[in-house]
């Protein structure tokens, strides 16, 4: 049964005033996850940020309650008398992933036209039309974004925002029907740290939840009820001496930044990561007179890396050449990369009398992506970058040295878990290949959809909500995970909700005032609509 379309006391204009005024307030608090935090959560900017938000809706009316892990729990009691309306959870992420930048306001691309959008820290962007045929959904509205270095957290923010402005609807318009909500504001999502939602789950489940939707997709109006099963292979190098003698040898370190999305767009965005990038120029150089003898990719930003060649050859002369050529394969290799992002840079370079102080463990990694990369008859598309819709794909994304060692670390993402464990068997066989290599599988997430098959209301029901404000809701895959393991668990089945913005964790950044009235409006007819099929 479709619900009649909510009235509101608000104009849209107004809405999107709300909306601007709390999507700013929040990105302007730094709330990045830390992986290498011991602490729970793992940064004191995720409890601030719950300490805020507890204050937001306190001004509100409402009871917020906090617990030690800073989850933040937030009641909207029913206002229907039917019994069996069922309790739902809206959920938001308080995290954003390593090296966001929190601003003090976002800026502005007014009735936004397709051409380049100016990012004033960033001139070398072309995000257009034109550049991102996706984004024409946002042509004539008005864009918010950041200055263009570094993502600004819109992944969760804009879904928390949303759930912000729908309880400020609720509490002023209390004839919109509704059965009880509960709005759940979590920890540490980005980094997988279910831990800290473990309790969490447990009193959703004490307080008889029945359903739940997270507001964590990407695209306006999709509905996700399935995502990938998720691993990671790690490969451990042990270094062993270079035996170059006799030569004339040349260090030259490099920065390399690469072009930022996160895996779910990685082809509609062109993602390329240092690992990749670094293989590529390479190749450009078949004759073993190059190695990559230092390589550390960036904590905070995965795609960007410094890089250290060690250039030997037979003579000066010949060692000069060789250098040009170096210089022309990063040319080669970066320059249809730039208006995307990527760059590189020479830090230093210097003339060494000896090869002793190096060992093989990056020069032998680099050999192993190589193989991957011109692997035959393995799992494809191998990469993130050439994967889409229900394909998976097996990324070699990180590379961290210490000690003469070096770990390689593969991202495994497949729908099928028959194919995830195809993709990491592929990757171990090869590591099994390399001299003094050791690898290592570890299981992330599984794919919710057979938890979710038995409740297609789920989805069912945020499309006929969509359908009464006028827009079409989608259903698609999460290419990635929503952490949301520990509710299914305990019986409590949990969608996910598009909140319609381009490119995630990346500088490039942006959604529109108009995309955030419509997915407000969205999350109001939702909790209406789901009532309505009980009273």
């Amino acid at each position: 049964m479709t619900s009649k379309r909510v009235q509101l006391a608000q104009t849209e204009e107004t809405l999107a005033a709300w909306g601007l005024e709390s999507l700013q307030a929040v990105i302007a608090i730094d709330s990045q996850s830390d992986e290498r935090s011991e602490t729970l959560p793992s940064s004191q900017g995720q409890r601030d940020l719950s300490a805020f938000l507890q204050d937001f809706f306190q001004k509100l009316g409402y009871t917020p309650e906090i617990d030690e892990f800073a989850n933040l729990l937030v009641p909207i009691p029913s206002n229907v008398s039917h019994a069996q309306v069922p309790t739902i959870a809206l959920m938001a992420h308080l995290d954003t992933s390593q090296g966001t930048q929190a601003i003090p306001e976002l800026l502005k691309t007014p009735a936004w036209d397709g051409q380049n959008i100016h990012y004033p820290a960033n001139p070398r962007l072309q995000v257009s039309v034109d550049e991102y045929p996706q984004t024409r959904i946002f042509l004539g509205e008005d864009l918010l974004h950041g200055p263009g270095d570094a993502p600004i957290g819109l992944d969760d923010k804009l879904g928390m925002t949303q759930l912000m402005v729908m309880a400020r609807l609720l509490a002023e318009n209390p004839s919109i029907e509704h059965g009880e909500i509960l709005l759940v504001f979590r920890p540490d999502e980005e980094i997988g740290r279910m831990e800290v939602i473990q309790s969490l789950a447990e009193q959703l489940q004490k307080r008889d939840v029945k359903f739940g939707y997270t507001a964590d997709g990407l695209d306006p109006f999709e509905v996700n009820v399935e995502n990938f099963n998720a691993s990671r292979v790690r490969v451990t190098f042990q270094g062993q001496p270079l035996a170059l003698q006799g030569q004339h040898l040349r260090q030259i370190d490099y920065d390399l930044e690469g072009v930022k999305s996160h895996g779910a767009t990685a082809k509609a965005e062109g993602y390329r990561n240092a690992i990749r990038l670094t293989s590529e120029i390479l190749r450009q150089i078949p004759n073993q007179q190059v190695l990559p003898v230092r390589f550390q990719s960036n904590v905070t930003s995965e795609v960007n890396a410094t890089l250290s060649l060690l250039l030997h050859a037979t003579s000066a002369a010949e060692l000069e050449t060789l250098e040009q050529q170096v210089s022309g394969a990063f040319e080669t290799v970066f320059s249809p990369q730039k208006k995307r992002g990527a760059q590189w840079a020479v830090l230093q370079r210097q003339d060494v009398q000896s090869a002793e102080a190096y060992t093989d463990e990056v020069s032998r990694a680099f050999q192993m992506v190589a193989q991957f990369l011109q692997s035959e008859g393995g799992p494809s598309p191998l990469l993130s970058e050439d994967s889409e819709g229900f394909e998976g794909y097996s990324n070699p994304y990180f590379i961290d040295q210490k000690a003469q060692q070096a770990t390689l670390d593969f991202r495994i993402r497949d729908f099928s878990p028959e194919q995830r464990k195809a993709r990491e068997e592929h990757v171990t066989t090869l590591a099994a290949r390399q001299e003094h290599a050791v690898a290592e599988v570890a299981q992330q997430y599984i794919n919710m959809g057979p938890a979710l098959e038995p409740y297609p209301q789920l989805l069912a029901w945020a499309q006929d909500a969509a359908q009464t404000i006028g827009q079409t809701a989608v259903r698609q895959p999460i290419r990635g995970g929503t952490g949301v393991d520990p509710f299914l668990e305990r019986g409590i089945p949990v969608a996910n909700m598009g909140t319609g913005y381009f490119a995630p964790e990346s500088e490039k950044e942006f959604t529109s005032l108009q995309s955030l009235v419509r997915h407000i409006l969205w999350h109001v007819q939702l909790a209406h609509h789901i009532a309505q099929q009980y009273v």
